[in-house]
């Protein structure tokens, strides 16, 4: 079509087309460029946060290892406090959750396991949390909320984990059928758990003979 324009009014359709789309074209511009630095501030807040975070990770790591329970206490807060969505805020609550339980200081275990479930945004810790909560909640002689607790699964790659401490709460019941179930499911779902399986075996095999 444009053999059929002259120059002049070739000229004119582009001073034309330029007014009516370089508002459109100047938004996109503004936009696009808030956006990448929208992005680029993100990252760098989110990198500053987790440097931050470590640093004091490492310093509960440091004073944890000197056995000084109250400085690990405060660093842990502080990571409570103050980064309770990263992941150290969340290893420094299994951390202390652990401890907790080998004092056999079960609510101070449940706490922080807790704590995990309420803040972390990674489906894999919640259910870590979630199967290390229902373990304590079976060492405190409540196998019918340790239960409850498991019913909720976000991540499927812990079934036969989870299978195994269903088979523990039932036993503790002394629902013999409901355990061996359990963990026959839970040798089913891990097949190639070197570490777990040889005492899920004896486990299965000692209620299979009191059966």
């Amino acid at each position: 079509m444009t053999e059929y324009l002259t120059e002049q009014e070739q000229i004119e359709i582009l001073k034309s087309w330029i007014k009516q789309y370089t508002p459109v074209i100047l938004t996109g511009v503004i936009i696009a460029a808030i956006g990448i630095f929208g992005w680029r501030y993100w990252q760098e807040r989110e990198a500053k946060i987790l440097n931050h975070a470590s640093s004091v990770y490492e310093e509960m790591l440091m004073v944890r290892s000197q056995n000084n329970t109250q400085a690990t206490l405060v660093q842990a807060e502080k990571l409570f406090k103050h980064y309770p969505k990263t992941v150290y805020g969340q290893f420094a609550a299994f951390m202390l959750a652990r401890d907790a339980v080998l004092q056999h200081h079960y609510p101070e275990a449940e706490k922080q396991l807790q704590w995990v479930l309420d803040h972390s945004n990674i489906a894999s810790f919640r259910q870590i949390a979630r199967l290390r909560l229902a373990r304590v909640q079976i060492a405190e002689q409540k196998p019918d909320v340790a239960l409850k607790t498991l019913e909720t699964i976000e991540d499927k790659n812990f079934n036969g984990l989870t299978e195994e401490i269903r088979g523990d709460a039932y036993y503790a019941m002394k629902n013999m059928t409901l355990a061996r179930q359990s963990y026959q499911q839970a040798l089913t779902d891990l097949p190639n758990a070197e570490v777990t399986r040889p005492l899920l075996q004896m486990k299965y095999d000692n209620i299979t003979t009191q059966s």
